[in-house]
């Protein structure tokens, strides 16, 4: 048997280049010192349990109660990283300070304070928990096991609060959806309820290649003991995933963006490297039949009852999985709330990125679940671009808007009030040399609100600009765009993006999505394209609130392919997951009779609607 080596903390939101922290995740894969047999170097909790699930699976749990005799409600933490883990934005912890158990759980000070004690889980086959780890696809299960066991312990008072980041909120929320007794409320951030639809899975998209493939790599480290013999009786040699691991990381985030793009948009993404060995439902995750599958056990917005604050950003990666679940859960149950902040990913951790101070607003959600306060507006929300802070808040998501303001791809590359009907441009997606990604909703690759010029002169890509705006345009809420393709293929990708063009040619990305003709119905309803027919797309671009200045102009970008950030589709009638790309592919974008529409809802210049 062979032990991976623990890698350094995951690439923590606290760090200030995730990629650096990637790298180090990888490098460590070699160097580091093997897992431990004990708990030493884990915090001093009160005490480490073994919750033992219905299949027999045995997961590390710890425990620290606050001051006093009890009983307690709890925080539940199911976390698929290390244990204690930091509660984020109260303090900004440097690396070291990420180390130690002590400074991690001073940052919980606002939770005990309260009078709650705080759980930390490791989930199956992570850190020293028993079982073989499965992609979240046992976390409901699990969940509920571990809820039924935390009720019933002496020092509970048979109640508790989830929370979680990121992957720790993925299993939290889909804890909640297996609807355990003593649940009174949930508090996620940056997290998401429905990975198969809105998360690094689309329902009409692609995969979110440049998160997907790096995370499992780096998640092989923090293997539990059980999945560690598992990839062992499969052969998996530890010197050769930390060989693979590094051609791919250094290749994802090296100096060249079309080096990073071909390597991404040449293999099928159930194909690429050790992953299907690394992670048993790797093929599952990312094919079709796995999509029929998985997708229903991950969609969270279905089962939600207790009140949740669902916490997004806008350049997160999943801020349109946490809108997704927030609007449906909300309008079934009535009882969700919503922040959107400003930043990407791993701006949660800063403490500046709470207009009022996290742990102000962790205080006041607990609070009034507690029934002590008032519950907080319904919406909350930052506006992007603002020259000084623009808080809003809003009774539902989308906000009341003072209206739509429709602009209409052009022939000639303008974009106007007035539709005009005709072919638009021809764009090749060439697997070879796939148009890069620059910024966006990333993981792992740069992140944000990039500079689109550079791309601007391909051949590949189709500009559509306004004229300068005559005053500020404040945009809230879903931005669409219709139109249509003519494909010389069986499938196509199409790119959209919104962008706002400086008057000294910057292109500042605001939203942008994929949609795979191919998954033009859902991706659980697949369909081929006929060559040479017109398809009518509808592109989901992304939620936003963001302020465009007089002076600037609103632009669409069109293109074929966004890789690293999506895999890229083979133009055949078969599973791009399954599929070697067979070179080029073709097709004509067209604004059909009703022309070709940029809906965007839009709100005063003040900001209200």
């Amino acid at each position: 048997m062979f032990r991976l080596p623990l890698p350094l903390p995951r690439p923590r939101r606290t760090l200030s280049d995730p990629a650096a922290a990637l790298a180090g995740a990888v490098l460590a894969l070699a160097c580091a010192a093997p897992l431990a047999a004990d708990t030493a170097d884990l915090g001093d909790p009160d005490l480490i349990e073994q919750v033992t699930l219905r299949d027999g699976a045995r997961l590390h749990t710890q425990v620290h109660l606050p001051p006093g005799d009890g009983p307690f409600p709890a925080i539940l933490v199911r976390t698929p990283y290390g244990v204690p883990t930091q509660i984020s934005g109260p303090v900004a912890l440097d690396e070291e300070a990420e180390e130690d158990p002590a400074a991690l759980l001073a940052t919980w000070a606002p939770v005990f304070d309260r009078g709650y004690a705080v759980v930390f889980q490791n989930t199956r086959g992570r850190g020293l928990s028993g079982g073989i780890d499965k992609l979240f696809t046992t976390e409901r299960e699990d969940g509920a096991d571990t809820a039924a066991w935390l009720t019933a312990q002496p020092w509970s008072d048979g109640t508790f609060v989830l929370t979680g980041d990121s992957a720790d909120g993925f299993a939290g929320l889909l804890t909640a959806a297996s609807r355990p007794e003593g649940l009174r409320g949930g508090f996620f951030q940056a997290s998401c309820g429905n990975l198969m639809r809105e998360g690094v899975v689309r329902r009409t998209g692609g995969l979110q290649m440049e998160s997907l493939a790096p995370w499992i790599y780096v998640q092989v480290g923090n293997s539990g003991p059980e999945n560690l013999e598992m990839l062992a009786g499969l052969g998996v040699d530890p010197e050769a995933v930390e060989e693979e691991a590094g051609a791919l990381f250094g290749t994802l985030l090296g100096d060249d963006p079309a080096a990073a793009a071909a390597a991404f948009a040449a293999t099928p993404a159930a194909k690429i490297g050790m992953l299907p060995q690394l992670q048993p439902v790797w093929t599952d995750f990312v094919t079709e039949a796995g999509q029929a599958r998985l997708a229903p056990y991950f969609d969270t917005a279905e089962a939600l009852e207790v009140p949740i604050l669902h916490v997004g950003l806008w350049q997160d990666i999943f801020l349109d999985c946490t809108i997704d679940v927030f609007a449906r859960a909300e309008a079934r149950v009535g009882n969700q709330h919503l922040v959107v902040l400003d930043g990407t990913h791993y701006d949660i951790d800063d403490p500046a990125t709470w207009p009022d101070g996290f742990a102000q607003a962790l205080g006041d959600w607990l609070d009034a679940l507690d029934g002590t306060q008032p519950m907080p507006p319904k919406v909350r929300y930052v506006v992007e671009n603002a020259a000084a802070p623009e808080v809003l808040t809003a009774a539902a998501w989308p906000p009341a808007t003072v209206g739509e303001r429709v602009l209409y791809l052009q022939p000639g590359g303008g974009l106007e009030a007035a539709p005009q009907a005709g072919a638009l441009g021809r764009i090749v997606a060439d697997p070879a040399d796939p148009t890069p990604t620059l910024g966006g909703r990333n993981l792992f690759i740069e992140a944000g609100a990039a500079d689109q010029a550079p791309i601007l002169g391909r051949d590949d890509v189709l500009l559509f600009k306004g004229e300068p705006l005559a005053e500020d345009l404040v945009i809230a809420g879903q931005v669409t765009l219709d139109l249509a393709i003519r494909a010389e293929a069986q499938d196509a990708d199409v790119v959209g993006k919104l962008v706002a063009i400086s008057p000294d040619g910057t292109a500042r990305l605001i939203v942008e999505s994929l949609l795979r003709a191919r998954y033009r119905d859902g991706r659980e309803a697949p369909k081929a394209v006929v060559p040479g027919a017109e398809v009518p797309l509808t592109l989901a671009l992304g939620h936003t609130a963001h302020r465009l200045a007089a002076g600037e102009r609103l632009a669409v970008i069109l293109q074929g392919a966004n890789a690293p950030r999506w895999d890229s589709t083979a133009g055949l009638d078969a599973d791009p997951a399954l599929s070697v790309p067979g070179g080029p592919v073709a097709f004509e974008v067209l604004a059909p009779a009703a022309g070709a529409a940029l809906r965007l809802s839009v709100l005063d210049a003040e900001g209200r609607g």
